[in-house]
């Protein structure tokens, strides 16, 4: 007999969970038997919370604002977790640089600017923001990333896709075929703008071009000022292809070819000399490939990047990054726009 994958994660999630009493009860005892021996990890872990330090921030998957319902706790790197992580660091004056560990395709246009405001949020406080590119980071990923004072990518990471894009079908055809009629009461001639059940006219197109063609220039725009570039130069690149790190290093959209340990020791360097430090800084990075996060990440259906979910596409004259695990999910949000 079968068992389904996602009630195999559940029961031995339940296991864990069960198993956590009698650890602290035992945790306790040992404690109370010898306290001078031992410290517990979140001992060290809160002490290093109360120093000056270095905060990696992840930003991984779709940017999309999505609020997850399951009883588990949401991925560490999404969108929302990144923008409130941002804003508390900008709070925390024990906190001395930021580096954005990113891998993202993109997603849509207002959470990718509501990240960016979240780092330009944080470099007004003084405090650097680095950026190290992981295996993607494109589109409304790139649009974050040109907020930061530096950005590394390795020579193969894929970013670019500067534009903005909207995805919609027409089923007119179709429902004639099988006899289905589209009934429609509205209060204006643009309510059921975008329809899929009947074509689209000449005046809704205009209507919708013009949202694209406003959101485009505000990304250009944000490129334009994060990357200290004229609108004019960006616009060049921005048509919606893709690059490799190597080719956006050579067009000015990188600073610099790299790792994470690359970024990292560039941003320590940067604080030390800021704060006139003779010792590096601690680096606080939440990042956990435990069994346990696993286990959660499996249970929510978010680990992204560690199956084969994204295949290319071109089929509309610039690169896309589709991902069934996202399409799967898209009833469930009003994704017009995407970048």
């Amino acid at each position: 007999m079968r068992i389904n994958q996602r009630w195999f994660v559940w029961i031995i999630l339940m296991l864990c969970i069960a198993a956590i009493p009698a650890s602290l009860i035992d945790q306790k005892k040992s404690a109370g038997a010898n306290d001078e021996e031992s410290e517990s990890a979140d001992f060290f872990v809160n002490k290093m919370l109360k120093k000056d330090r270095i905060k990696v921030i992840r930003l991984e998957g779709m940017i999309v604002d999505k609020t997850d319902s399951s009883i588990l706790p949401s991925k560490t790197g999404s969108a929302s977790a990144c923008t409130r992580a941002l804003r508390k660091a900008a709070k925390d004056e024990r906190i001395k640089g930021i580096l954005i560990r990113m891998n993202t395709p993109g997603g849509t246009v207002a959470t990718s600017q509501e990240i960016t405001d979240a780092v330009n949020a944080v470099k007004a406080e003084g405090k650097p923001v680095y950026v190290s590119m992981a295996d993607m980071s494109a589109s409304g990923g790139y649009y974050v990333a040109a907020a930061a004072d530096k950005i590394y990518a390795l020579p193969g990471s894929i970013t670019g896709s500067i534009g903005v894009i909207m995805h919609l079908m027409n089923f007119k055809t179709l429902g004639e075929k099988v006899g289905i009629a589209d009934v429609v009461i509205k209060s204006g001639p643009f309510k059921d703008i975008a329809s899929p059940y009947r074509v689209m006219t000449d005046e809704e197109r205009s209507i919708l071009q013009a949202m694209i063609a406003d959101s485009y220039d505000q990304f250009v725009t944000s490129v334009a000022k994060g990357r200290k570039m004229k609108v004019e130069d960006v616009k060049k690149l921005a048509d919606g292809r893709i690059y490799t790190g190597r080719q956006a290093k050579k067009n000015g959209l990188i600073d610099e070819l790299g790792g994470y340990d690359d970024a990292l020791d560039a941003l320590q360097a940067v604080c030390m000399k800021k704060n006139s430090l003779s010792d590096k800084l601690p680096v606080e990075d939440k990042a956990d490939s435990s069994f346990l996060s696993n286990l959660l990440e499996s249970a929510n259906g978010t680990n992204l990047f560690t199956q084969n979910h994204y295949r290319l596409s071109s089929g509309f004259g610039a690169e896309e990054i589709v991902s069934d695990y996202f399409m799967s999910k898209l009833y469930k949000q009003p994704l017009w726009m995407l970048q």
